[in-house]
């Protein structure tokens, strides 16, 4: 049997471990299909020249011929094919399609039995595969059929992993009934099934609603089977909406077609005078030696230039997951083909689903790839979170202050916020209208606020989305007074619009605007900001705290900046530069419980991990008692054994309801315990 566990995560995205009798495997991963008797590859030169951790082959082809079979039983599929890896087997739902084979071609039950016999890593059960063309009846039915064979196949799997196949053809609602179905039942893994002729028509969009409707009702600990991708174009996008086994034969089809694969899509090498990538063939060969070759070498050689450019596709994808810049490789992707880009706008726009994943805190720069980029989930995220921190807040003035966000915040507006900051909200509120939207002073240095680099010139789709937010922002408080500061820069455009309803004093200069707002007060500016900073991070109010005698908020020396809160010396919590957020000590967590922290931040661990945890060990997703399923990724939380007490503090790997679901892997990452 195997195991699978989450590493690293950005957004839906995640690098796992996948565990299996012949090995450990890092997901995303590609698995090349393999044909028993087309050796023109090997499959273990798959693994050792390629870097190919795993394949999948067919149990019915294996099956139907003698020769195979035989070997195949007695030496086991890894024999037969010549694999050390782990080996993942189809049952033949393809071919039954494809071929137009009667029913009673392949037995479900027979078909999986075949497949422990010749000790598959992962068999696959006999599903029913819906054509995109097919009316919804048809489909409807099935799936029925599929679900039914499932019911009788999961009992059936014995020590071998077993994949239960999500179909549905183009319909979400039957995608998400067998998925639903699906997850009740004892399987290992989840390949989405049916989509091939829908890559092969270029109706990617139609894909992202299918996995949008797949992965919300299937348990995060099963992998996720994107069955039959396996061109480098997509795979960013389907690793982004949670997809993580990849497989296709499309390396072998497309270079019998004189057809090179490039991660921005597909090229015929007739077509070349010059090869377009540094992969080992093109830098070895001409595009004219490659013509001149004999076809079957032809081939070749183009088959193993398609798996030098898929497997770096792969490891670009994982590296990207790490860094948590997966979306904006995403984004360059998309700019390869049309229907790409139409199926990231797609993506994007199920955000609900996506917060669901979200990691909270990251700190890498975004860069700007094109109108879609203030739609990214983290810029959402911020945009939501502030939106929840400010709503209800009443003031008597406040200050728009457009600004690129191309530098420092402080570089150009120091005078009017040190005004700002010396007085209490109540009486002053500075706000930096960027392109991502509305940013309030106190939340300058918060991911992604000064993260994010624009191009001087901005498309239409992103001043309509910073427009949008900020009249979102003015309509969740109250202000009796909204000065504009207009400035040389394109957001600036937006007062346009904004003063069609909003009443406001247009101010020509900073001089000018500083003599309205008068000299300021003695307010404490750190305080202040530190107290709208615990409100978006945490939800509560900690002004009672920041106001006690013995709490000091200590700078930087350096930058001016908030680094520390002591209280009579000892670090409570230390302000991370990177992400702007707060990370407690153990007696910071302390502080917050005091404060009324929500349970929401707070993960209970069973009696037998909490003596592991205390002495500062990672808290385990097997030993989580209790957590909110709402809890997300990378949030600093408390950590607590079952009888309520703090033991430690920490940053969650995993969401709430992936801690819940998973049964291996990190839940917590300790920072400081009781004991440290």
């Amino acid at each position: 049997m195997g195991s699978f566990e989450t590493r690293t995560k950005d957004g839906m995205a995640r690098i796992g471990e996948f565990s299996s009798d012949h090995g450990t495997v890092t997901t995303p991963l590609l698995m090349p299909v393999v044909h028993p008797a087309k050796t023109a590859v090997t499959p273990q030169q798959l693994k050792d020249d390629f870097g190919f951790q795993m394949v999948i082959t067919n149990s019915y082809i294996i099956r139907s011929h003698e020769s195979f079979r035989e070997k195949a039983v007695s030496d086991g599929v890894h024999g037969l094919i010549g694999f050390d890896g782990p080996v993942m087997t189809d049952s033949g739902t393809f071919q039954m399609y494809f071929h137009g084979l009667p029913e009673i071609e392949i037995d479900p039950l027979e078909i999986v039995d075949f497949q422990k016999k010749i000790q598959s890593d992962i068999g696959t059960i006999l599903d029913v595969f819906s054509a995109p063309n097919v009316g919804r009846e048809q489909v409807h039915s099935d799936v029925e059929t599929s679900l039914q064979r499932a019911k009788i196949s999961a009992p059936e799997k014995g020590n071998m992993m077993l994949a239960g196949t999500i179909q549905g053809g183009i319909y979400p609602d039957l995608r998400e009934y067998s998925a639903k179905e699906m997850a009740k039942l004892d399987f290992d893994i989840h390949p989405v099934g049916g989509v091939v002729p829908l890559m092969e028509s270029y109706r990617y969009a139609e894909i992202m609603d299918i996995l949008y409707a797949v992965k919300r009702h299937l348990p995060p600990n099963r992998p996720v089977h994107l069955f039959g991708c396996g061109h480098p174009m997509f795979f960013a996008q389907a690793a982004m909406m949670g997809c993580d086994f990849f497989d296709s034969a499309s390396y072998a089809k497309f270079a019998e077609a004189g057809r090179m694969m490039l991660p921005k899509g597909t090229v015929h090498l007739e077509s070349l005078r010059e090869l377009p990538c540094s992969c080992p063939v093109c830098s070895e060969y001409s595009a004219k030696e490659l013509k001149s070759m004999p076809k079957q070498e032809t081939s070749l050689q183009l088959m193993k230039h398609n798996l030098y450019i898929s497997g770096a596709e792969i490891r670009r994808v994982r590296q990207a997951i790490s860094d948590g810049t997966l979306m904006e490789l995403v984004a360059r992707r998309a700019r390869g083909h049309p229907t790409l880009y139409d199926a990231l706008m797609r993506m994007l726009n199920g955000y609900e689903e996506f917060y669901r994943w979200d990691n909270r805190s990251t700190s890498g720069a975004i860069l700007y790839s094109g109108n879609e980029t203030t739609k990214y989930p983290a810029i959402e995220s911020f945009s939501r979170q502030m939106i929840s921190t400010y709503r209800g807040l009443s003031t008597e003035q406040l200050v728009i202050f457009p600004h690129h966000g191309d530098r420092p915040f402080a570089d150009a507006a120091c005078d009017v916020a040190d005004v700002v900051a010396s007085t209490p909200p109540e009486e002053n509120l500075l706000v930096f209208l960027t392109p991502i939207g509305a940013v309030p002073w106190e939340l300058e240095h918060v991911h992604p606020v000064q993260q994010c680099i624009f191009p001087r010139h901005l498309d239409r789709d992103t001043l309509h989305t910073a427009t949008s937010r900020l009249e979102e922002f003015l309509a969740s408080i109250t202000a009796k007074r909204i000065r504009w500061l207009t400035r040389k820069t394109p957001v600036n455009s937006i007062l346009t619009t904004t003063k069609k309803d909003y009443e406001m004093d247009i101010i020509e200069n900073q001089e000018e605007l500083i003599q309205l707002l008068g000299t300021g007060g003695s307010f404490n500016w750190s305080r202040r900001k530190l107290q709208f900073l615990f409100k978006y991070q945490w939800q509560i109010d900690a002004a009672e705290f920041l106001e006690q005698n013995e709490v000091e908020i200590e700078l930087s020396r350096s930058t001016g900046k908030i680094r520390h809160i002591r209280r009579n010396g000892e670090i409570l919590f230390t302000l991370v530069p990177t992400t702007g957020l707060l990370t407690p000590t153990y007696e910071g967590g302390v502080e917050l419980a005091k404060m009324g922290l929500k349970e929401k931040y707070m993960v209970v661990m069973t009696q037998e991990a909490s003596e592991f945890v205390a002495e500062g060990k990672s808290a385990l997703a097997k030993f989580v008692k209790q957590v909110d399923p709402k809890l997300h990724a990378a949030e600093e939380v408390l950590v607590l054994d079952e009888e309520e007490t703090l033991i430690a503090t920490g940053r969650t790997l995993l969401s709430g309801f992936e801690m819940i679901a998973f049964n291996r892997g990190v839940a917590v990452t300790i920072r400081h315990s009781i004991s440290q």
